[in-house]
């Protein structure tokens, strides 16, 4: 059957072309509006990565300070060497390993830096003449770990975070 097109005015056109023209501006307008929520939700979620990163950090710096605490010099008098890792107490390459050996998803352990100091405290015998990791002396460890953020169409630099845990030595 054949549709007689001579009783459509120019009016009814008119409103199909406006219907088109809103249909494509809310296509755009929903483009942009999701691109913009996409990117905050990323950003969100990548703030949270980087939170729990942190917070590995910090855990790792207190793990370490607590591993070396427990086995200062006189560790391996009371409880042998199996257990102190060495006569001496421990090192500050034993630290290292032990930190990375933590092993949280999402970390890589290749990434970590750990540094170890005994820092000495002046009229109290901690010096490096009687051996920094005594009992009663300090130790601090320091865990660095590079972040880099994954949020797309933006390319934030990595951040280094930092964590450092000081405790006194126990053995």
């Amino acid at each position: 059957m054949r549709m007689d097109t001579s009783r459509i005015g120019v009016g009814a056109l008119r409103i199909a072309t406006e219907r088109t023209r809103k249909r494509g501006s809310a296509v755009i307008e929903f483009a942009v509006s999701s691109m913009v929520f996409l990117t905050f939700l990323f950003g969100i979620i990548d703030f949270a990565r980087a939170l729990y990163a942190y917070e590995f950090v910090t855990y790792a710096a207190r793990s370490g300070a607590r591993y070396a605490m427990v086995r200062g010099s006189a560790c391996a008098l009371t409880n042998g060497n199996t257990w102190c890792g060495s006569a001496s107490g421990a090192s500050a390459a034993q630290i290292q390993t032990m930190v990375q050996s933590l092993n949280l998803p999402g970390i890589d352990p290749s990434q970590i830096t750990v540094n170890t100091t005994w820092p000495g405290v002046t009229g109290s015998g901690c010096n490096t003449a009687n051996g920094t990791n005594s009992a009663g002396c300090p130790v601090q460890v320091q865990v660095q770990y590079p972040y880099a953020s994954t949020i797309p169409f933006f390319r934030v630099a990595t951040l280094t975070l930092t964590a450092t845990s000081q405790m006194v030595i126990s053995q």
